[in-house]
C-alpha cells in the first residue's frame, strides 16, 4: 500500500519494537554507566531535531548563541530556555517538527488542571520507547500478584487519554497491545457503593486509578465493614494519595500501595518500586530538574519546580519543560538496588499561593506539609476571599473532631500569621475537577454556601 493511500497511522517496524522490549526492566540490570550513556545519547539526538526542525527551539537556540554541540549530556539542558504552559498553549504546532504529519501522531490533551489545557502530539517510536520502560513498575508490581501470566484488573479513573493510547497501540503494534491488561475501568464519579458491588462482582488482583478515588473506596469499607476479595495490589496517579488513606490501605487491609508519576506529556516518568521512599525516574526516557525559583538546581531534599525533558517524543518536543509540579531529589542509594535517581513529589503546583492580607504570599506546600501529619484521610484549602481560608476535612475515623480543629488553627498561625479568617468544614466528599481530580488547593466559594452531595455510599 502506497504511503498516500494508507489511513491511519503506520504500525511500528518489528525489530524497533524488539530493540525497546527486550531486556527490560533494564534498570535491574544496567550500571549507572550504562543507564547515563543511553540518556545522554537520547539528549544528543533530541536536541540536534530541537535545533534543525523544530521552530520554537531553533529560535530560542539562535538566539541565545547554542548550538547542539553545546549540549553533550543531560546536564548541560539547564542551558536551554525552560519551557512554560503558556509557551506551549499558544504555540502548540511550534513545538512539532516542520515535516511532522499529524496523521501519523497521537494528538492528547491536558486535563487543563493549571488552567491552561494544552494539545500534546506523540509519535508512535517514542511512545513504543516510553510504554517499554514501564515494563520495571510492571515487574515490581507482578512480583505482588504472582507468577500467574493474567490477571484480572480494575481501574478507578476516567474516560479519556488512556483509552486513546490503548487504541493507539491497538493500530501501531499490536504485539505490545495485546500485552497491556484491559480490565475494567469505573468512574471516579460513582457512588462510591457502587464501585464496592462492581469490585465484588469483577475481583481484580490489580486496582488502580485516581489516588483520591481509591482512598474514597477504602474510606468507606473501613468506615462501613463492606468486604469483598481485595486486590493483591493498588497503584494510584494523576491525583495524589494522603499519608491517612494510603495508611488506612496498607495497614488496615494489608494491601500494598505504590505510586506512579505520569503526564500527558511523558507517559512514564517515574514509579514506586516498594521498598525505598520516593519515585524512581526513568531518566533514560524522561530526565528530570528540580530548580529554585532563579533556575538553579535544588540539592537533596530541597523542594523546587520540576522541569521535564521528554527524550524519546519526536512529535510534541518538550525539553525543559516547567510540568508544575513540585519535588525533591533524593541523594541516598535504595535499598532495591535500583540505579535509577529518586525524586519525592510534595503536594501543590508550583503555581498556587495562599494570599495573606498585608503580608507576601506563601507557596501552598509550607501549608501543606503540616497539614498532611494530622489525622485526615485527607483535606483541600480553599482560597474563598483575600484573606478567607476554608480548609475542608475528612478526618480519621476516631479522632475529636475539636482537638483536630485546634490542630489545624495552630499549623495555620504558625506557616500563615495572623489576619486570616478561617472555616473548618467537613463535607462528605470533596471539590473535584471536571476530570475527576481532587486538588488540594482550590480558589472558590465556600462549601457552606453551595449544595453539599449525599453522603458517599448512601444512596
Amino acid at each position: 500500500m502506497s504511503d498516500e493511500s494508507r489511513v491511519g497511522p503506520p504500525a511500528v517496524d518489528f525489530r524497533f519494537l524488539l530493540t525497546q522490549v527486550l531486556g527490560e526492566p533494564r534498570d535491574r540490570k544496567s550500571s549507572p554507566g550504562e543507564l547515563i550513556a543511553r540518556r545522554d545519547e537520547r539528549v544528543r539526538s533530541i536536541v540536534r531535531l530541537a535545533y534543525e526542525a523544530v521552530p520554537w527551539y531553533g529560535r530560542a537556540m539562535r538566539e541565545r548563541g547554542i548550538v547542539p554541540a553545546d549540549v553533550e549530556t543531560a546536564d548541560d539542558l539547564r542551558i536551554l530556555p525552560v519551557v512554560g504552559h503558556e509557551d506551549l498553549a499558544t504555540e502548540p504546532k511550534a513545538f512539532l517538527p516542520r515535516e511532522a504529519r499529524l496523521e501519523d501522531l497521537l494528538e492528547l490533551r491536558t486535563s487543563g488542571s493549571t488552567m491552561i489545557p494544552r494539545r500534546i502530539f506523540h509519535d508512535s517510536e517514542g511512545m513504543i520507547a516510553g510504554w517499554a520502560v514501564k515494563l520495571r513498575e510492571r515487574a515490581v508490581r507482578e512480583r505482588l500478584i504472582g507468577p500467574q501470566r493474567e490477571y484480572r484488573k480494575a481501574s478507578l479513573s476516567m474516560d479519556g487519554n488512556p483509552a486513546a493510547v490503548r487504541e493507539h497501540f491497538r493500530v501501531i503494534a499490536p504485539a505490545v497491545w495485546k500485552l497491556i491488561p484491559d480490565g475494567r475501568q469505573i468512574s471516579v464519579f460513582d457512588d462510591v457503593a457502587r464501585v464496592a458491588e462492581e469490585l465484588a462482582e469483577w475481583r481484580p488482583e490489580h486496582l488502580s486509578g485516581y489516588g483520591s478515588a481509591i482512598g474514597r473506596l477504602f474510606r468507606y469499607l473501613s468506615e462501613t465493614g463492606v468486604r469483598f476479595p481485595l486486590p493483591k495490589v493498588v497503584t494510584f496517579s494523576s491525583d495524589n494519595m494522603t499519608p491517612g488513606e494510603r495508611g488506612v490501605i496498607e495497614r488496615e487491609f494489608g494491601v500494598p500501595v505504590l505510586g506512579v508519576y505520569g503526564a500527558t506529556e511523558a507517559f512514564s516518568i517515574g514509579f514506586e518500586c516498594g521498598e525505598g521512599e520516593g519515585y524512581h525516574v526513568n531518566e533514560d526516557v524522561s530526565h528530570v530538574r528540580i530548580v529554585d525559583s532563579a533556575g538553579r538546581d535544588v540539592g537533596p531534599e530541597e523542594p523546587g519546580s520540576l522541569l521535564l525533558s521528554n527524550l524519546v517524543n519526536r512529535g510534541t518536543v518538550l525539553l525543559n519543560y516547567s510540568l508544575g509540579d513540585v519535588a525533591a531529589p533524593l541523594a541516598d542509594p535504595c535499598p532495591c538496588g535500583r540505579s535509577l535517581p529518586r525524586i519525592r513529589l510534595l503536594e501543590g503546583r508550583n503555581a498556587a499561593f495562599i494570599e495573606r492580607p498585608g503580608h507576601q504570599p506563601v507557596h501552598q506546600y509550607r501549608l501543606f506539609a503540616g497539614l498532611k501529619k494530622l489525622p485526615t484521610s485527607r483535606w483541600q484549602v480553599a482560597q474563598t476571599g483575600p484573606s478567607a481560608l476554608e480548609i475542608r476535612v475528612i478526618p480519621l475515623a476516631g479522632h475529636d473532631r475539636a482537638v483536630l480543629e485546634s490542630a489545624i488553627h495552630e499549623t495555620i498561625g504558625d506557616v500563615l500569621g495572623p489576619g486570616l479568617e478561617v472555616r473548618i468544614e467537613y463535607p462528605s466528599e470533596l471539590e473535584r475537577t471536571a476530570r475527576g481530580k481532587v486538588p488540594f488547593f482550590v480558589r472558590g466559594r465556600s462549601a457552606a454556601r453551595r449544595p453539599r452531595p449525599g453522603s458517599p455510599g448512601r444512596r
